[in-house]
C-alpha cells in the first residue's frame, strides 16, 4: 500500500513539472515571436535597476511602458546604443517583440525604432 503511494506521488509530481515546463517554454516562445508595430511619442526614459542587471525602459505618451533589450530572434546586440538614440519628445516608428505582462515584469521589446527628429 505504501509502494503504491509512493509511485502515485512520483505521478503527480511529474505530471506538475511537465505542466510548468510546458508553460515556461511555451511562454518564451509565444513572447519570442510576437511582433507588432506601432508609432509612439517618447515621454520619459528610464533605467531600472535590480542587482547587478539594468533593464532600459521607455514610456510613450499613451501610456505603454517598452523595454530596450538585446533579442536571440532578432539578432539584435546593440539595445544600449538604440536607448542612447532615443530621444524624449521624439515620434518614433517601432517594431516590438512580445507583449506586457506584468506578472514576470515583461514589457514589449522595442527591437527597431525609426525617429523623427523635432
Amino acid at each position: 500500500m505504501k509502494r503504491k503511494a509512493q509511485i502515485g506521488s512520483i505521478i503527480i509530481l511529474t505530471v506538475i513539472v511537465v505542466v510548468i515546463l510546458v508553460f515556461v517554454v511555451g511562454y518564451s516562445i509565444k513572447y519570442a515571436f510576437t511582433e507588432g508595430h506601432e508609432t509612439i511619442t517618447i515621454q520619459e526614459k528610464w533605467v531600472k535597476y535590480k542587482g547587478n542587471d539594468a533593464k532600459y525602459l521607455v514610456s510613450a505618451t499613451d501610456g505603454q511602458v517598452f523595454e530596450i533589450t538585446d533579442s536571440l530572434v532578432h539578432t539584435r546586440w546593440d539595445s544600449s546604443n538604440l536607448y542612447a538614440r532615443l530621444k524624449v519628445g521624439e515620434i518614433c516608428k517601432i517594431k516590438t517583440q512580445g507583449f506586457r505582462f506584468g506578472f514576470f515584469s515583461d514589457y514589449k521589446n522595442i527591437i527597431i525604432a525609426e525617429c523623427e527628429k523635432r
